[in-house]
């Protein structure tokens, strides 16, 4: 018998993630582009609407992504998993870029992004997502989700393996280099793999 899974497409899967998460609060719930200046995460998140915060948040995009990272898992192993999110995370990351802009959420160095990334995660698993941000220059940043939204509700589901390391290095790779093409984005801490702390360094090269 044929196990193998029927992966969504790109657009079907970014498609699915966006309108999921809320992706119709946009319009005159969204200010304009110009407006946005903000230096922080909480800054950049709080150019967003409450309306349309709890839109995107009530998506259950957590859910969504836990539920297909792991049937690829269960169904092809994980190396197929390192080739779906390295495929699919880092084009839902280049995407995000897109969704970041029409938030208005501006800056194409390190720090911003430092700052961006973190905001539009926080937009779509709610509130519970937490970040700190150690080290913040044009040049190079330092970043740390000090609570998880996806984590804690694998652990929750009991679900043992490892679903979000290669999707959270990828989804912030294709995020980095859509906000800059000169943006890396190298993760060096991760919970499941038994850090404290996932953490993230983003870097301007020359």
């Amino acid at each position: 018998m044929n196990s193998r899974v029927n992966f969504p497409s790109r657009r079907g899967f970014l498609k699915g993630v966006v309108v999921g998460a809320g992706g119709y609060a946009f319009g005159s719930l969204l200010i304009h582009p110009k407006e946005a200046i903000g230096q922080s995460i909480q800054d950049y998140f709080e150019k967003v609407p409450m309306e349309a915060r709890w839109n995107f948040a009530t998506g259950g995009v957590v859910r969504k992504q836990a539920e297909i990272l792991k049937r690829v898992l269960d169904k092809e192993g994980r190396e197929k998993l390192l080739e779906y999110t390295k495929k699919e995370s880092f084009a839902m990351g280049a995407a995000n870029k897109k969704l970041a802009d029409r938030l208005g959420f501006t800056g194409n160095d390190a720090k911003s992004a430092a700052a961006i990334i973190p905001a539009v995660i926080t937009l779509f698993w709610g509130p519970q997502q937490k970040y700190e941000i150690e080290e913040a220059t044009a040049q190079k940043a330092r970043v740390k989700c000090i609570n998880c939204a996806f984590w804690a509700n694998v652990q929750a589901n009991k679900i043992t393996e490892d679903l979000c390391s290669s999707n959270s290095r990828y989804y912030w790779e294709g995020f980095a280099k859509g906000i800059n093409p000169k943006l890396s984005s190298t993760l060096v801490k991760a919970m499941p793999l038994g850090n404290s702390v996932c953490e993230w360094i983003l870097e301007l090269k020359a």
